[in-house]
């Protein structure tokens, strides 16, 4: 008998210990987020988007505009001084938003409630809006997104259509921004794919001498290396286009590609003290074959792009060099 009590002793033991731990994973699994499988953008609509807004509520100058026009997409950003600068973007991070928008992945639902949004960091003030619209300027989504936790690597969010906040793998924060050097096109002359002529012309009064002017085409020597080294450099700062004054100016470089498009991107040098900075300002001379929303692209650009004085000294070389 006192084998057979202590057997019973020890089932119950047992039984309580499974018991208590049922209880515990029961209440565990209440609480956890039930996944659906869904998009932050339909991905019916991916293919139709021409606009997409970011803004950063609590920043200054926390919004930007992107549109669709032609073959590129241009960006927007008003300044605080009631400036505007307009530039091409970079086509690349955007389509990769719009693919990351638009894929189906698990959301877990947090909060249904309105009154849990700043907790969240997705109220109006708190969380960073960004819309989707469309070629028929419908207005697809608008998302509000808040903080991330770094230790599941997800990221809160909701619909402005809806009061509730899911929580999804964060593989949005390098996109939640409203910096134009992020976005911008890094390439100081996208527009140009296959140049078969380039000139660059010094300005007689910036150097003290008569004026230096150089012309190379596609028949030139090592003219397929210079006009590859010219499309490789990148320009780094965007300003407002009242940065630079004509008084500043100091050359001309020149780019034409073999369907007509014209490039032409005027240099200026500012003196402060030992400080030099440079800067160029950019026009665009659509082709013939251009599309008429081409041609809007590049008579909208407006801005003034810093260059570094490697750079500058760069174009220079490779263009005027003998070699």
């Amino acid at each position: 008998m006192k084998n057979l009590d202590k057997i019973l002793i020890k089932f119950l033991i047992l039984s309580l210990i499974l018991f208590v731990f049922s209880l515990f994973f029961s209440k565990n699994g209440k609480n956890t987020p039930k996944a659906i499988d869904s998009a932050i953008l339909n991905p019916r609509h991916s293919s139709e988007i021409s606009q997409i807004e970011i803004n950063v509520p609590y920043q200054e100058d926390g919004s930007i505009i992107f549109k669709k026009q032609g073959d590129f997409w241009l960006l927007e950003k008003d300044l605080p001084s009631g400036e505007k600068i307009i530039s091409q973007a970079d086509s690349a991070i955007i389509e990769s938003f719009i693919k990351n928008s638009s894929k189906i992945r698990k959301l877990y639902k947090v909060s249904d409630k309105s009154s849990d949004y700043e907790s969240f960091s997705v109220s109006e003030n708190s969380g960073i809006a960004v819309s989707f619209t469309g070629n028929n300027s419908k207005m697809y989504t608008k998302v509000h997104f808040g903080h991330s936790d770094s230790l599941k690597n997800r990221i809160y969010f909701r619909s402005e259509a809806s009061k509730i906040t899911y929580e999804c793998e964060n593989d949005f924060q390098q996109y939640l921004t409203s910096e134009t050097n992020y976005w911008s096109e890094g390439k100081i002359i996208p527009e140009i794919k296959n140049p078969v002529q380039i000139t660059v012309k010094i300005n007689e009064s910036s150097v003290g001498q008569p004026p230096k002017a150089t012309t190379l085409d596609e028949k030139s020597a090592s003219f397929s290396t210079k006009s590859n080294t010219l499309l490789s450099l990148r320009h780094g700062q965007i300003w407002s286009e009242t940065t630079i004054n004509s008084e500043n100016y100091i050359s001309t470089l020149t780019v034409q590609d073999g369907n007509g498009r014209l490039a032409k991107l005027d240099f200026f040098k500012i003196q402060n003290g030992d400080d030099e900075s440079y800067f160029y300002r950019k026009s665009i001379q659509p082709s013939p074959v251009d599309s008429q929303e081409n041609t809007f692209a590049f008579y909208s650009e407006k801005a003034a792009y810093e260059i570094s004085a490697w750079t500058y000294e760069k174009i220079m070389q490779t263009i005027l060099s003998a070699e």
